[in-house]
């Protein structure tokens, strides 16, 4: 641990701590605009889920119930910020695969609908519970693996998913033939899709896809023509949700027909839920900071996904699709979008009999449509010309493509596979040139000796770390965990980039995300040497051109730091600095007698490169830089001259002409000079005195040169 006397606080009001959201947080439209999603979303798969029970006469019913009643019970006791929770398609369909495979291998005993949700439950519970020991094996960790392509990818292609199933249902709603019926469906499915374009840009801030519903369906049960459109449901009578019957089960007759394959389908449910889970979660962090743990979510999800099976219900998750419909509209995670979106479910679990029958198919499909095209991350419908954005792209299209022709896992694996191609081909040896912790690293600001005293005992505070090589998104996790390996009490970390050729986008949002995460803590991130499109990416950070001025900031931290009675008062700083130490009062004042003041307007150059002039200077107040051009931000810059401290030492001693040129800092500089002439006027009237300055002299020289040497022998190597 880093003992240092006091603790340091820096300056944390700018850079990765805070996001700037573009709406205010309404979680009502949020739940609102979901529900849009949420009730034909609920109805199409709780209809194909529950399709073999459809000898039992309604299924709309167990549908909505299924919808309502396990999101309640996540939204109630998970309580994630951003997430709204519902049976999602994967699961859906699966619970369906299970339920037929049950009814199959009981029709030969007649087995009941209770009884068949009895058994189905339970495997679908034993899915739930793999996911839940996904999460406390540690696997869930493995999901910061997943480059941000293969997540873009991954939503896209749930949306594109989405928009497949509505065009295929479409024509099947229509009697699986071209005419006059699929002409309605399409037409009024379209109506909801422009109407809510149109409503969207006239109130941003609206739920306009509910509208878009409303608006729609209102008209249709007014005006109804004589056509018969399929409906969302049809008419019933109110029901409450199917008890599961266990103990008059078939259990052996199943088990033995069909055991093996239902344990299949609930280890594929574990699998592709977990995914869908982890990567709606990342792309929450990436977008909105520090998040809910990975294992954490995925193991009490997994529980109550369990105890809900076991009553017969589809088992609920975050929902992608739902949970970004959410957030478009509100913009800031919140649990409450969740909880009214729960609860109105449940009304519409309550109600839905009453009303279902007379809103066309067609419209919920229509909102289905929009919701789809939302999935779509809109950065993939963006052209740039920057290699590196193309190549992302490319991969996300390449997994949103496989998901709709396979299956969400075969994706996964396509786009791993893609991008761990491109990072053999692109990848460096180490991600960690070189780690700096005991504070020896030190800013080209001279500072006076009281200063410089004070940062002594305190720069451990202060690691540095030096990386190397192509930053994707393999080796920004390892830099993070080797950054969280190496913090042991410091309060600001630096990271040198200068030596990174080449970022990927994961590789950004992971330092923006360690930034966050290091913010929470009271730790500083600095990032140095990024240019181009990752410095675009990272604009958020604390970031520098060069390691020099990140050290130069955290050492300004640092002074800021001390007890008011030990801030330096520049104006009535000893005007000999550490070079009037060894003098007495009577030699010194003497000295000063010659000496000149003079003061230089911010970015006035003090000293030409070349010049034959052995003037010495002292800072008395601001900074003057040593740069290599007549332009300081052109030039490199050598050193920065602070109060107290002197310049122009080479000059005065030997006669050489000045080797930088020496700019006042950005608040000016007020400065003591002392020519050759006057020193040699001084000395001939008191020798033993200029013998103690020119030692003095001599002594500080030779100290700037011993850390002018080690910043060059670590430049070598």
């Amino acid at each position: 641990m880093n003992q240092v006397p006091e603790p340091i606080e820096f300056d944390l009001s700018s850079g990765g701590g805070s996001r700037t959201q573009q709406r205010t947080n309404q979680p009502i439209v949020g739940a609102a605009a979901a529900l849009s999603v949420s009730i034909p979303h609920a109805i199409g798969l709780g209809l194909l889920a529950f399709a073999p029970l459809a000898y039992l006469g309604t299924a709309s019913a167990l549908a909505l119930w299924s919808a309502a009643l396990p999101g309640a019970l996540l939204a109630l006791l998970a309580r994630s910020k951003g997430a709204v929770y519902g049976p999602s398609t994967a699961v859906a369909l699966l619970f369906g695969g299970m339920l037929a495979l049950v009814v199959g291998a009981g029709a030969a005993v007649s087995i009941s609908a209770a009884q068949a949700l009895a058994i189905t439950g339970v495997f679908a519970a034993l899915g739930f519970v793999l996911q839940a020991l996904i999460a406390w094996s540690g696997l869930a960790r493995l999901a910061r693996f997943i480059p941000v392509a293969v997540t873009q990818g991954f939503a896209a292609g749930v949306g594109l998913s989405l928009i497949v199933a509505q065009v295929k249902g479409l024509y099947y709603i229509s009697g699986g033939q071209w005419g006059a019926l699929l002409g309605w469906h399409v037409t009024i499915a379209l109506a909801v899709v422009a109407l809510s374009l149109v409503l969207q840009r006239l109130w941003p801030r609206f739920p306009t896809l509910l509208l878009a519903v409303i608006l729609v369906a209102l008209p249709w049960l007014l005006w109804a023509p004589g056509v018969e459109l399929s409906m969302a449901a049809e008419e019933a009578v109110f029901l409450l949700p199917i008890v599961p019957d266990w103990w008059a089960a078939p259990w052996g007759l199943v088990l033995g027909q069909v055991g093996f394959q239902l344990a299949s389908l609930a280890l594929l449910m574990a699998v592709v839920n977990s995914l869908e889970v982890l990567v709606y979660h990342q792309q929450l962090e990436s977008d909105h900071g520090p998040h809910s743990p990975p294992g954490f979510v995925l193991g009490r999800e997994g529980w109550v996904g369990a105890a809900c099976a076991l009553l017969g219900l589809i088992p609920a998750s975050t929902s992608l699709s739902r949970s970004r419909t959410a957030l478009f509209y509100t913009g800031t995670p919140s649990r409450r979008a969740g909880q009214w979106h729960a609860l109105g479910l449940i009304a519409v679990a309550v109600s839905g009999y009453l009303w279902l029958p007379w809103v066309p198919m067609a419209v919920l499909m229509g909102a289905l449509l929009i919701a789809g095209v939302r999935m779509i991350p809109p950065s993939l419908w963006k052209r740039s010309a920057a290699r590196e954005e193309r190549s992302s792209r490319a991969q996300a299209w390449v997994v949103a493509l496989v998901f709709v022709g396979t299956s969400g896992a075969l994706a996964l694996l396509a786009g791993l596979l893609v991008a761990t191609l491109e990072l053999l081909r692109a990848s460096g040896a180490h991600a960690i040139r070189r780690v700096h912790l005991e504070g020896k690293l030190r800013s080209r600001h001279v500072r006076g000796p009281q200063d410089e005293s004070w940062l002594a005992a305190r720069m451990s505070t202060v690691a540095v770390f030096e990386l190397q090589g192509i930053f994707s998104f393999g080796v920004a996790a390892q830099v993070v965990e080797q950054v969280r390996a190496h913090l042991n009490g410091h309060r600001c970390v630096i990271l040198d980039a200068s030596r990174v050729p080449s970022w990927d986008e994961t590789g950004c949002l992971r330092l923006i995300n360690l930034a966050h995460e290091l913010h929470a803590q009271n730790v500083a991130l600095l990032l140095c040497g990024v240019h181009g499109l990752a410095a675009q990416r990272m604009a958020g950070l604390h970031t520098y051109p060069d390691l020099d001025r990140a050290l130069e900031w955290a050492e300004e931290q640092i002074l800021a730091n001390r007890p008011p009675a030990l801030h330096a008062q520049p104006e009535q700083a000893s005007a000999l600095g550490e070079l009037g130490a060894e003098l007495t009062a009577s030699q010194g004042a003497a000295l000063q007698v010659r000496m000149r003041s003079l003061r230089f307007a911010p970015g006035e150059v003090i000293i030409r490169q070349g010049d034959l002039d052995r003037t010495l200077l002292w800072v008395k107040a601001g900074t003057v830089t040593l740069s290599s051009s007549e332009v300081p931000d052109q030039g490199v810059r050598l050193s920065v001259i602070g109060a107290g401290a002197v310049l122009g030492e080479m000059a005065f001693l030997n006669g050489m002409a000045r080797t930088a040129f020496a700019h006042a800092g950005s608040d000016g500089a007020a400065l003591n000079t002392l020519s050759w002439e006057q020193f040699q006027a001084w000395r001939q009237s008191d020798p033993e005195g200029a013998l103690l300055f020119v030692t003095a002299l001599a002594r500080m020289g030779i100290r700037r040169l011993g850390a002018t040497s080690r910043d060059l022998r670590a430049a070598m190597e």
